[in-house]
C-alpha cells in the first residue's frame, strides 16, 4: 500500500524488538480551554453528521445535527455542507468571537486537515488543493479573522 496523500511513496513498516527502538513520538498535544464566555461557534464532523453549537456566555443557544454524505468526492460539497450548518448556528449569536471544531484524522497545530478520513473519496491532488485548508477558509468566510482551533 501507499502513504495517504502521497500515492508515489510506499508505506514502509519496520518491526522492532524493543519499544526503545521505536522512532520518537510526533504527537502534538493541544491545550484547549473550557472557557465559553463571549459568543462561540463549534462544530464536530463525524462520519454521518455535522454537529454544530452556538454558545453565548456559557449558555447553549443552538445545537443541531445535520446529516451529510462523507463519501461525496467533491470538496465543494463538503465545504458547503459545513458552511450551511455553521451559518444556522451563527444566526443564534449577535457576533462570533471564536470558532472551535473537531474532525477525525490528523489536524495540524495550524488547523490544517493534514489527513481526515471524513473526506475519503476526494482525490489526493484535489485534497491537497481544496481540503487541507478547509477549516481556515470556513472560519474566515463565516466570521472573518476570529480565533480558530480544530482538533481531533
Amino acid at each position: 500500500p501507499n502513504v495517504c496523500g502521497h500515492p508515489d511513496k510506499a508505506f514502509v513498516v519496520t518491526i522492532v524488538e524493543k519499544s526503545e527502538d521505536l522512532p520518537a513520538s510526533k504527537d502534538t498535544p493541544q491545550v484547549c480551554g473550557k472557557d465559553a464566555s463571549g459568543c462561540r461557534l463549534a462544530f464536530d464532523l463525524g462520519k454521518s453528521d455535522i454537529k454544530t453549537v452556538a454558545v453565548k456566555d456559557n449558555e447553549v443557544l443552538y445545537s443541531k445535527e445535520t446529516e451529510w454524505d462523507v463519501t461525496n468526492p467533491d470538496p465543494q460539497y463538503h465545504y458547503d455542507a459545513i458552511m450551511d450548518a455553521m451559518k444556522l448556528a451563527k444566526a443564534a449569536l449577535p457576533r462570533v468571537d471564536a470558532i472551535g471544531g473537531s474532525a477525525t484524522g490528523t489536524i495540524s497545530a495550524d488547523n490544517e486537515a493534514t489527513w481526515c478520513d471524513i473526506f475519503p473519496n476526494v482525490p489526493p491532488d484535489v485534497y491537497k488543493e481544496k481540503v487541507i485548508d478547509i477549516f481556515k477558509r470556513l472560519a474566515k468566510d463565516l466570521a472573518g479573522d476570529v480565533p480558530l482551533k480544530v482538533i481531533n
